[in-house]
């Protein structure tokens, strides 16, 4: 089955896109339209529709995904130097997935030929790939905040050291 999906969402990239925007213009509990342009909200998502149909065509495995997700961490990064709040983030890819898993249920099975475990599978890799791109983004915005922490220097191997507290003997 190569390419099916990467077809597929090229061919209806443009309605992906618009139907996550409008979750995202919908959602109350972000200001994410407020702080970003409209080309800064969506400068990612081309990309990361690419990256999530790749991997769906290579039924891809745990590692991968996880690889892959890694690779993607630029996302969190432009995010938090723009100001958007970790919780945003992790909202604007919780409708990403929303929107993503609806589209599957839509579209998907003809992707996947009919077959419902391969649909399945196709859902879960989705699902996988949005909770590394959250974890991406835990990872950046805690080492972001994390204060600068002086650390020791360490000599190999380390030094001789005769040992002087011998437990008392009960003789």
């Amino acid at each position: 089955m190569p390419d099916t999906y990467i077809s597929l969402f090229r061919e209806h990239q443009e309605t992906i896109i618009r139907r996550w925007i409008d979750e995202v213009y919908r959602e109350r509990r972000t200001e994410l339209p407020e702080t970003l342009s409209f080309g800064q909200l969506v400068d990612h998502y081309p990309e990361m529709l690419d990256e999530l149909a790749r991997l769906l065509d290579e039924r891809a495995s745990r590692s991968e995904i996880i690889e892959t997700a890694r690779r993607r961490r630029e996302h969190a990064h432009v995010r938090f130097q723009r100001g958007v709040l970790i919780d945003e983030v992790a909202r604007e890819l919780m409708l990403f997935r929303r929107t993503i898993n609806d589209f599957l249920w839509r579209e998907g099975l003809s992707a996947a030929l009919g077959d419902l475990r391969e649909l399945r599978d196709a859902l879960q890799r989705a699902d996988q790939f949005v909770d590394e791109m959250i974890t991406q983004a835990v990872v950046v915005y805690a080492a972001s905040w994390r204060p600068p922490v002086e650390t020791r220097t360490s000599v190999w191997p380390p030094p001789r050291r005769r040992k002087t507290d011998f437990p008392e003997s009960d003789a």
